[in-house]
């Protein structure tokens, strides 16, 4: 789903659509829709007595296993959430969540506990930044280490650099205000143990694979071209 940011008269489509737009996940994704399939029948299935390793599986364990994917991707979809809405929640108003589940407890006192040993201080939360032809929400602006860094949360299983890198890279071009670094802070939606990684090296690389990325969806997509005020040069 394309997010749009309505800024100078114009509707600009958001940095993780047009990211996404030139990604192919299809390989990875079908993969893993097949993994669960596998786990589904491992986990209830009738294990066979005549030989080890092997299962009883009927037609309707077939059909269930079919579509396993959908509860575990929406599971995770929903811890991801929730631990994102928490730490930003705790950021604004120091508010902590009563009754969460697990996963998202130990994501936010892990994130807490982050916070805490690298003297982190907001200059801005969740604020809008604009491109020429895009706009996008920036988790995190202010102190880390000492310095001025742009981070933004993440509750992925890994990093993925082409897409995260690309992403932080371009809010940071976006700030009108001094900025020492940039990175990305994954919170494990099953452990909740944090896992930051510094982008500020490749900063400079991962900028201009994003600004190759915005003709190339603007060329896909002329109706949101036009609707952004795109002109190509």
């Amino acid at each position: 789903m394309t997010h749009y940011y309505k800024h100078g008269g114009f509707s600009k489509p958001g940095v993780t659509s047009i990211i996404a737009d030139c990604h192919d996940k299809s390989g990875p994704l079908t993969q893993w829709a097949a993994n669960m399939v596998v786990e589904w029948i491992r986990q209830y299935s009738i294990p066979s007595q005549l030989a080890s390793h092997k299962w009883i599986v009927t037609e309707e364990n077939l059909n269930d296993a079919r579509f396993n994917y959908r509860d575990v991707s929406q599971d995770a979809l929903d811890i991801g959430s929730e631990v994102h809405k928490c730490v930003e929640n705790w950021l604004k108003y120091r508010s902590e969540p009563k009754g969460p589940r697990p996963e998202v407890l130990a994501g936010l006192v892990a994130f807490m506990e982050f916070y805490d040993e690298h003297n982190m201080d907001p200059v801005e939360l969740e604020f809008s930044v604009y491109g020429d032809y895009w706009g996008g929400t920036l988790d995190y602006y202010g102190m880390f280490d000492g310095k001025l860094y742009v981070i933004d949360f993440k509750t992925s299983k890994y990093h993925y650099l082409n897409e995260h890198g690309p992403q932080i890279a371009a809010y940071r071009s976006a700030l009108k205000t001094p900025c020492d670094g940039c990175g990305v802070l994954r919170l494990d939606k099953t452990t909740g143990y944090p896992d930051f990684k510094d982008y500020s090296k490749r900063y400079e690389k991962d900028l201009k694979h994003f600004n190759l990325m915005v003709p190339l969806y603007m060329h896909r997509h002329p109706r949101i071209a036009k609707a952004a005020g795109y002109k190509e040069t």
